[in-house]
């Protein structure tokens, strides 16, 4: 049964934290500066419900954006903290986190936020003498490289030094062992080298339990190419994802004379560009804008799916694998690293959309390497991700976010 969303009352949550306070649970907090109601949209956040397997309470903290009624799920509850986007809710934000992490008794601070962090970071430390962890989940000169902007809307220099101040601010980096590029850019920092932790994997390279919970309900058949073939990309439609150039495959496919459509599950301020581009292509009709799908309802569109299409994806691509679907990927980031060229996947230049459109149509008409490709990466995606690599990475992460 999939997990039921209720909203509560902040009022109520003072009774809750008296009782947990009383019989001295662990309280894991997770902070950044996002927005809850975009992370809601976008759907990958219950990612942190694995968290519960070692902590009595999880608590992860929104910053950004407007007040919001607290989302619960099981043990994890999801709260907006901030007053709004502006330099001020920045300045007073982290004020509100120390105050809400006392009330709370918390005993462990984890976040990914690599550029905001610093100065939460540094008030959780000197004032309330936390030891603060930083789970990074990308690499930021891989995305000014390929997109020529920054994460936060910030000039690349500016970002470059709020960065620095975030890794001196941390206690502890921790990072999965997977990760060879990650792990590659922090080791080549002195400060981030010092106070790197490597575990066999985090928490935030799983899907969330819902997926999982689906996963094992739908069965796996394979079936062969569809007519027309169903094309899938899942994730965030934003600029530093490098998904303007869809259409223009989906396009060029058209015209070489293969018939196929384009999923899309997802969204994100590229979108009017894109249905723009696929209308002024004159493929627009092929394509299925499906906005945010539920983490349960994924499943059953990679199981769908024909091939995978993964321009800059995380999470996305771990799912695919997970559900033995043949990837085309751009060989960006941490995917030149887990993607083998023709073993697990087939790898084109980042930002080509002529050379994924030609690797995809490989895919569809060469069957013995749509086979080989999907079932080597699902071997592999079910030995990394699976739930005893879940309990380890728990463990290991449990270990050194709890630890006073």
């Amino acid at each position: 049964m999939k997990p039921q969303v209720q909203l509560i009352n902040p009022d109520n949550m003072r009774n809750v934290t008296k009782t947990e306070e009383a019989s001295g649970k662990k309280v894991l907090l997770l902070f950044g500066f996002s927005r809850l109601d975009e992370m809601l949209r976008k759907g990958n956040v219950w990612y942190v419900r694995h968290y519960e397997s070692y902590f009595d309470r999880v608590f992860v903290v929104y910053l950004s954006g407007e007040p919001h009624e607290p989302v619960v799920r099981g043990k994890t509850t999801l709260i907006s903290l901030g007053t709004g986007n502006g330099f001020f809710n920045l300045l007073y934000a982290p004020f509100r986190l120390l105050a809400f992490a006392r009330a709370r008794k918390a005993t462990s601070f984890l976040t990914a936020d690599i550029v905001f962090s610093w100065w939460t970071g540094l008030l959780l430390r000197w004032v309330a003498g936390a030891r603060v962890v930083l789970a990074p989940v990308c690499i930021p000169e891989e995305i000014y490289r390929s997109t020529g902007r920054s994460l936060s809307g910030l000039p690349i220099a500016i970002e470059r030094l709020l960065l620095r101040l975030s890794y001196g601010a941390a206690e502890r980096i921790i990072m999965g062992v997977n990760s060879d590029a990650s792990l590659a850019w922090l080791r080549s920092g002195r400060s981030t080298r010092r106070k790197l932790h490597v575990v066999p994997a985090t928490v935030e390279e799983f899907p969330s339990p819902d997926f999982y919970e689906a996963l094992n309900r739908i069965p796996f058949a394979g079936h062969p190419v569809s007519d027309p073939a169903r094309l899938l990309y899942v994730g965030r439609l934003h600029h530093e994802k490098l998904v303007q150039g869809l259409p223009d495959l989906l396009a060029q496919l058209v015209a070489q004379g293969t018939r196929a459509c384009l999923v899309i599950a997802g969204d994100g301020p590229e979108r009017p560009r894109m249905e723009a581009l696929a209308k002024e292509l004159g493929v627009d009709h092929l394509i299925e804008w499906k906005g945010f799908v539920p983490n349960a309802d994924l499943v059953d569109e990679y199981r769908r799916a024909d091939v995978f299409l993964s321009t800059v994806t995380g999470t996305a691509l771990r799912e695919a694998g997970l559900c033995g679907l043949p990837v085309v990927a751009y060989e960006v980031d941490w995917a030149r690293h887990l993607l083998k060229h023709e073993r697990t996947a087939l790898l084109v230049p980042p930002g080509d959309a002529r050379a994924m459109a030609q690797a995809v149509r490989r895919v569809l008409t060469d069957a013995p390497l749509r086979l080989h490709i999907a079932d080597s990466f699902a071997q592999e995606a079910r030995q990394r991700w699976n739930s005893r690599s879940i309990g380890t990475a728990l463990q290991h992460t449990y270990e050194e976010v709890a630890a006073r």
